[in-house]
């Protein structure tokens, strides 16, 4: 029998579900969605990384299919792709409606859209334009990061605004990207100051290298600021409540002879 989730008054089948939760085909999805943006996201990763593809290693890879998967499966498994968040009536202060409208109350300010394009710029445009123009050592250091950057920007272009993802899944994915993303900018960073001292060696020292060397250190302060201060600190604390990130009360997989207790219902003493 084909497995089934129920929402309100209607059963959506399994495989109608995942092509709402990940709508990637264009056919499928609503014109609000964002899904030939990461489309188009996904098609430029894809050439990336067969044009560099002794450049990244395998971990990399695996690590921006397998967590993804995992953040899949665990926000239909745990948190039942968001049911009871949908299920709200329109009356309710935090229908679906008003917590899709944002992704945080800072999100339409000004500061938020610079800050989103120096992202763009230094994460994005600059290490761009470095593999496309720099010498090859100076390209094949930027790769990685440039690549694992890519992929997470499809993935939040995917739930950002997927009332289907839930909000704790919305903020696991650029957490655990950002996370991972760390060792990638120190690899980096210290590549591009390996280039510089071999260089310095036999006075050589190409402009380009210290071009990577610059990118590669404005990239780790930027990065580790918005990993530790921007994520961790502004975003996160808003996804807290229950208001906006209601959760089911599910027994997930616990130690052995350890009993997990069950969430207390609202007023219930």
């Amino acid at each position: 029998m084909a497995n089934k989730e129920v929402t309100g008054n209607e059963e959506v089948p399994m495989i109608t579900m995942l092509t709402r939760m990940f709508p990637l085909i264009p056919h499928q999805v609503s014109s609000n969605s964002t899904s030939p943006v990461a489309s188009v996201q996904i098609l430029l990763a894809t050439f990336l990384a067969y044009c560099s593809s002794p450049t990244i290693p395998m971990r990399d890879i695996l690590f921006c299919v397998l967590f993804p998967a995992y953040l899949l499966l665990a926000n239909h498994l745990r948190f039942g792709n968001n049911l009871l968040i949908r299920q709200r009536s329109k009356d309710h202060p935090h229908n679906i409606s008003v917590i899709m409208s944002k992704f945080f109350s800072g999100s339409d300010s000004k500061w938020f859209q610079n800050y989103i394009f120096i992202a763009a710029t230094c994460g994005l445009i600059l290490p761009l334009i470095t593999v496309i123009r720099a010498s090859e050592e100076v390209a094949m250091l930027a790769v990685p990061h440039l690549f694992v950057l890519w992929c997470q920007i499809i993935g939040e272009s995917v739930v950002m605004f997927n009332p289907f993802a839930h909000r704790f899944i919305t903020l696991l994915l650029p957490i655990g990207f950002s996370v991972y993303r760390m060792h990638l900018l120190v690899e980096w960073f210290f590549g591009s100051v390996s280039l510089i001292k071999v260089a310095s060696a036999t006075e050589n020292v190409s402009v380009w290298y210290t071009w990577g060397l610059a990118l590669s250190s404005l990239n780790l302060v930027f990065w580790t600021y918005n990993l530790l201060v921007t994520l961790l600190l502004r975003v996160t604390p808003e996804f807290l409540g229950d208001e906006d990130c209601e959760s089911p009360d599910v027994r997930v997989i616990s130690i052995p002879f350890i009993k997990e207790p069950k969430k207390e219902t609202a007023g219930k003493k």
